[in-house]
């Protein structure tokens, strides 16, 4: 875990331990400040050290101390003394599913219930009988989440590529199978957030029990939760929470905008309505009791005098300043991606293959692909395709979409070993760097992108130096080896292209694409700041290429 995660974390637990203990307004203070230190691009330690942590959203002089303290010392004497006042039980509770802190504040002051095997004990000696907001039903889930709990640990997030799959397969089948209108998926998900906790699904439907009855039955979900009125909670087979809800047509577009969030972008549309005189909500903006807008997501952002903005971009980090003032920038989509630098083939791929790839990279639209002909690690070639099929990607350069000889050099390559494949450029897999910068190779081909190079940010910059000193892109995407969004915004900012994978030869369930162009969208990547988005590829470096 890097520090930045540490401290993130070490925040979030203070927050609950705060919502515990009855605090208003700090909770939020410091869940706030840990939003802003996971999706920082580098590290904290490089950021202190530069005597800059006031310069991070939510970042004042009291958390300023704290992440200092934490820095040296590796905990945070803050955080040991409210744990002290909190029973771990407490904190146990709060984690059940659809228990946040005010419910479990309630059992803890009101109650003397400090657990999950004190609230079962409570429940079954009828102790929450006739307690306000808990009746028949709200106890009978209560015992239910306690059942599928015991022996279970606190649901994790899990990396979004993992959630892809299962994500589209419950679409897919409640599109196919419940005779739902519309279907949408919001929250981390849709914003293409590195991890996802959970999936909010919004449908649309005149049924809503038969949409339930349907969704309850599908092979991917475990375990019903909660359902009532318009909304079911289950769990899925590979732990993941869904909250599926079924919302009015007219209201679908407030309701999407709303449970997409995040909390800090909502938070600001809400303040943005009270100073118009108006209320917006997952039903709509109103002014008075008359909603003025709800059936498109664009009617809300207009109504509050804003343009829309990407799902991806809502995180209070200055997009709603930037949709007050005219049309959104464009950001980058799947159909500006007109070609693939890096594709791997089958060690015992064939000429036949070079030509079904082509015909893929056509059928999708793509240019050019980027063929890996060799890999090389030192003076060894590691891995080189067969003879004929480097020939039919030498032959391809008549066509279109052609195919690029590419030689991928690692750690210690030289261009010496692979002068004879005469390739028309190189991937660099620089590996991690060890006690100086890392080099790029010189020689007959240019360095056009650089991959692989390993998941530690403080090691970013590093990469992000050489990438723009020989006018590289960088590998953006899910995985050790690629950018996450926040390491690609960095590569933005500082003038470096990224590259986007387009999923070209992968199988139907990879997730990669999806993924990868959701990080380059939530850095604010333009078009012209992906290379291949360009005809043909030219190198990374945007300023060589305008």
């Amino acid at each position: 875990m890097t520090t930045n995660q540490d401290v993130a974390e070490l925040f979030l637990g203070i927050a609950d331990l705060l919502d515990l203990l009855g605090e208003r307004f700090k909770p939020e203070a410091y869940r706030r400040a840990a939003r802003s230190i996971e999706s920082l691009s580098e590290d904290l330690r490089a950021v202190a050290a530069r005597d800059e942590l006031r310069s991070i959203p939510g970042i004042g002089e009291a958390i300023d101390q704290k992440i200092r303290e934490y820095l040296s010392t590796g905990r945070v004497e803050y955080y040991e003394r409210l744990r002290q006042q909190v029973p771990a039980g407490v904190l146990d509770l709060m984690r059940l599913p659809g228990l946040g802190p005010k419910t479990a504040r309630r059992f803890w002051v009101e109650l003397q219930v400090d657990g999950p095997e004190p609230l079962r004990a409570a429940i079954d000696a009828g102790r929450l009988n006739g307690v306000r907001g808990f009746g028949e039903k709200k106890i009978a889930q209560l015992r239910a989440m306690l059942e599928e709990s015991k022996g279970a640990g606190a649901a994790e997030r899990i990396p979004i590529e993992r959630a892809y799959p299962v994500a589209r397969r419950l679409a897919a089948a409640l599109r196919r199978e419940a005779g739902v209108h519309e279907v949408a998926l919001a929250g981390s998900f849709r914003r293409g957030r590195e991890t996802v906790g959970d999936l909010d699904i919004l449908v649309t439907s005149d049924e809503p029990e038969m949409v339930f009855d349907t969704f309850s039955a599908l092979p991917e979900v475990r375990t019903v939760r909660m359902r009532g009125g318009t909304k079911e909670t289950v769990v899925l087979a590979n732990g993941l929470q869904a909250d599926l809800r079924v919302v009015e047509p007219d209201s679908f577009g407030a309701a999407l905008q709303y449970f997409t969030g995040s909390k800090d972008h909502n938070v600001r549309l809400r303040s943005l309505a009270r100073d118009r005189g108006l209320k917006v909500n997952e039903y709509g903006v109103f002014r008075g009791d008359e909603r003025i807008a709800s059936r498109a997501e664009e009617d809300v952002y207009r109504t509050l005098g804003l343009s829309w903005i990407p799902p991806e971009l809502r995180e209070d980090r200055g997009e709603i300043e930037l949709a007050s003032k005219g049309p959104f920038p464009r950001i980058v989509e799947g159909r500006d991606l007109v070609g693939e630098l890096h594709l791997h083939l089958r060690p015992d791929a064939t000429a036949e293959d070079v030509s079904s790839l082509l015909g893929a990279a056509k059928a999708r639209g793509l240019l050019y692909v980027g063929v890996v002909v060799a890999t090389v690690s030192g003076e060894e070639v590691a891995q080189a395709v067969a003879p004929e099929v480097l020939a039919a990607v030498r032959r391809s350069r008549a066509s279109r979409p052609r195919a690029y000889a590419v030689v991928e050099i690692g750690p210690g390559g030289t261009p010496a070993s692979v002068l004879e494949m005469a390739p028309e450029y190189l991937v660099l897999r620089p590996g991690a760097p060890s006690g100086g910068p890392p080099i790029a190779p010189s020689g007959p081909a240019p360095v056009a992108l650089l991959a692989h190079f390993g998941g530690d940010r403080t090691a970013t910059g590093a990469w992000l130096g050489l990438g723009r000193s020989v006018g590289a892109a960088v590998e953006v995407g899910p995985g050790e080896g690629r950018l996450d969004s926040s390491a690609a915004r960095a590569a933005c900012e500082n003038g470096v292209a990224l590259a986007v994978p387009t999923g070209l030869g992968s199988p139907e369930e990879d997730a990669t694409a999806e993924v990868a162009l959701g990080f380059a969208r939530r850095a604010g990547a333009r078009p012209e700041d992906v290379v291949n988005t360009r005809r043909p590829p030219t190198g990374g470096n945007r300023s060589k290429a305008r």
